[in-house]
């Protein structure tokens, strides 16, 4: 087998010898070197890289058998052919000792000796093949061992992080394994915070604790906000040749080298986990980096696992609480009781002493004391609670400066407080957590619950979170409770009023009858019409509001269905067609892409658009027009969407005194009104937990404001 990559090295000390076979090698295709010394044999062979040595043994200085010797101390695979003319049993068998392929008997012959030196070719390339596949194997078997133990590693993390249901504690562990899976000796871990806008370090390893208690950086921004965003693992080799992230990062790490792989659950992103600086100064390569996001696929997980054991965890406290403090108020029977068990509830979970009450009214834009109950506030001297010195101006916070109050005004409220309770004199001492809590109902602010410890207890978010949960939950089922015995309550006055407006029907019928009696018999009294006609009106005036009160007193009157409520919108303007024909007035309709389905009573709500659009006929002249639109909007003095329809007219408008009365009973304009119309409006759009609003402008036209429920 030859090649040009085979090399023969030919030793001889013999020069016709040397050059016969150095030309008859070379003829065959092999890279022939010679050499007539032993001793410069020996240093090519530690130069140079031959394939097979073919010596004669009997040489000055250095002998044959110390070039095999020599040549298999450097190469173990490298063939070496004695040639010998002086041959002996003791030479023979120390040549195959040491190593030697063929001992041949000079003089040589060519054929023979062209056979050995093929046959040692083939034995060297075998072994060196043989030697590779050694290697091969090696590296292989080294590889394996290096993923079975990167395996084990990530199992023992597994397991590791399953054990660990703190989640500080288990966000400690995946930063500390992933380090030693990926050998680096800086890494740091960050979560997406609620608002899914920043990332924050929440666990890390080899960082200043000052870098890592401020870091807040935007998702999108620098690496990890960048991996936050993609959700694709990033390997960097240098950072500081990296265009995108250098500038940003220069300051940060001392390793140019970083690898960054999110934290993924399904399709979220709950934060992402870094490593830089490996050990030993090497580099991360692609293998470190499908480790990193293999062992970040089981830390997102875990994560995802410990958060919702600990929110299982908080919630089923909450709700122990809750079911207590819901049975505690269903034996309560006033609002002191009340606040009572949710102070006694509430000291159970975190050190309070003392509480107050405040009321917020929208429509004044302040607060308004309502209540106080606890120890170390200011009391009288004979030891009860001082509600007229909170109430008092010194701590009052009807002049607060908000226009109204949000929650983000909250903090700014609870510092306000702090400072006009603290003035008190009989305050003991100043307090540096005093926390203002809202009260939120139908998504809108109630009360504000004020809490403080005198030993300067600093509540936790979790405390804040709680507490709130427990007043707002409390404050509402009180509500309802509330809101249940006055509906009974409300029955049973309505049945009462049933009863009493029919028996009250009977008489005046009785009166209107002796009435028309005394017309006709009395022919000169009845020439005094104004009393008749006055006492008629009366009596017309109190049949109308026997039948409002009859109406109102039937539940079944309210009972309501899913009612798209343009349907009875167009069965209004069915309804009203002769009038609109009659004056010319153009009706139409604008409805914006949202849902117009929702809870009414049908008979209730066409009553409202009928009186809304019979006034708008009244004010319009020959030609006008009536428009009904429809939108989400929501009115000013409410924090909640609600479905509006708006009725406007072009028409004579109404007058700026009289805008404050129109909704007052029996209040009107007109020569033949009842001032009952927009009466009834506003009660059924109450009766079906709406509102509603005006707004006019003499001459120009008006706009009735219907807002419903979603």
């Amino acid at each position: 087998m030859t090649g040009e990559s085979e090399r023969l090295l030919v030793v001889d000390d013999e020069a016709r010898m040397c050059n016969s076979l150095y030309e008859l090698l070379s003829a065959d295709g092999y890279e022939v070197t010679a050499s007539q010394s032993g001793r410069e044999a020996i240093d090519k062979i530690r130069r140079e890289r031959f394939d097979l040595i073919l010596t004669d043994i009997k040489m000055p200085e250095v002998s044959g058998l110390d070039i095999l010797q020599a040549a298999k101390e450097i190469d173990p695979e490298i063939i070496v052919i004695l040639m010998t003319g002086y041959a002996s049993l003791d030479s023979a068998l120390e040549a195959i000792k040491i190593g030697a392929f063929e001992y041949l008997l000079k003089p040589v012959e060519f054929s023979q000796l062209a056979i050995s030196v093929a046959r040692g070719l083939e034995k060297r390339q075998a072994s060196l093949a043989r030697r590779k596949l050694l290697q091969d194997l090696q590296i292989a078997n080294m590889n394996l061992n290096n993923r079975l133990q990167e395996i084990n590693a990530l199992y023992k993390a597994g397991i590791s992080m399953g054990s660990t249901q703190n989640l500080k504690e288990l966000l400690h562990t995946i930063v500390t394994l992933a380090a030693g899976v990926t050998q680096a000796e800086i890494g740091s871990l960050m979560l997406i915070d609620p608002t899914g806008e920043f990332l924050t370090i929440e666990a890390y390893i080899g960082l200043e604790p000052r870098l890592a208690e401020h870091v807040k950086l935007p998702v999108g921004s620098s690496i990890a906000g960048y991996v936050a965003k993609a959700g694709d693992p990033l390997i960097i080799a240098d950072v500081e040749r990296d265009e995108r992230f250098k500038r940003i990062n220069k300051e940060r790490y001392s390793s140019a080298s970083l690898l960054c792989s999110p934290l993924k659950v399904t399709n979220r992103i709950l934060g992402v986990i870094n490593m830089a600086n490996k050990k030993g100064g090497e580099v991360f390569n692609d293998h470190d980096l499908k480790l990193l996001a293999t062992f970040a696929s089981q830390a997102a997980a875990a994560i995802d696992d410990a958060r919702q054991f600990e929110n299982n965890e908080q919630k089923l406290k909450e709700f122990s609480i809750l079911f207590d403090l819901s049975h505690q108020l269903s034996r309560v029977g006033s609002v002191s009781a009340m606040r009572n068990a949710v102070f006694a509830y509430m000291k159970k979970l975190m050190p309070i002493d003392f509480a107050l009450w405040f009321e917020w009214r929208p429509t004044q834009k302040n607060l308004r004391p309502v209540g106080v109950i606890g120890t170390n506030i200011p009391l009288t001297d004979s030891g009860s609670i001082n509600l007229e010195e909170i109430r008092s101006e010194e701590i009052t916070v009807k002049n607060v400066s908000f226009s109204r109050i949000d929650l983000q005004d909250i903090p700014q409220l609870s510092a306000y407080m702090a400072r006009k309770i603290q003035s008190c004199p009989t305050y003991p001492t100043p307090s540096a957590n005093f926390t203002a809590l809202p009260v939120i109902q139908e998504n809108e602010l109630r009360y504000i619950y004020c809490i403080d410890s005198a030993e300067g207890h600093r509540y936790t978010g979790q405390e804040t979170s709680l507490a709130r949960l427990i007043i707002s939950q409390a404050s509402g089922f009180y509500e309802r409770e509330k809101a249940l015995l006055n509906a009974t309550r409300l029955l049973t006055m309505g049945n009462m009023i049933s009863e009493i407006s029919h028996d009250l029907r009977k008489p005046l019928t009785n009166i209107k009858g002796w009435i028309q009696i005394l017309r006709e018999k009395i022919p000169e009294a009845a020439r005094d019409a104004e009393f008749f006609g006055m006492a008629e009106e009366e009596i017309h005036r109190l049949n109308e509001l026997l039948k409002e009160l009859i109406d109102f007193s039937k539940p079944q009157k309210y009972e309501t269905e899913l009612k798209d409520i343009r349907e009875i919108i167009r069965r209004a303007g069915e309804l009203l067609e002769p009038e609109f024909l009659k004056k010319n007035i153009t009706f139409t309709e604008d409805y914006a892409d949202c849902g117009y389905e929702i809870a009414v009573n049908k008979n209730q709500i066409l009553e409202v658009f009928l009186n809304l659009m019979l006034n708008a006929v009244d004010a319009l002249g020959d030609g006008g027009e009536i428009k009904i639109s429809g939108r989400i909007g929501r009115p000013s003095f409410k924090k909640t969407d609600f479905l509006t329809l708006t009725v406007s007219d072009n028409g004579t408008g109404i007058k700026k005194e009289n805008l404050p009365r129109i909704f007052d009973r029996y209040y009107t304009t007109k020569e033949s009104g009842t001032g009952l119309g927009l009466a009834v409006v506003e009660r059924i759009m109450a009766a079906h937990g709406g509102t509603l609003t005006v707004e006019s402008v003499e001459g120009q036209g008006t706009r009735f404001n219907l807002y419903f429920p979603i």
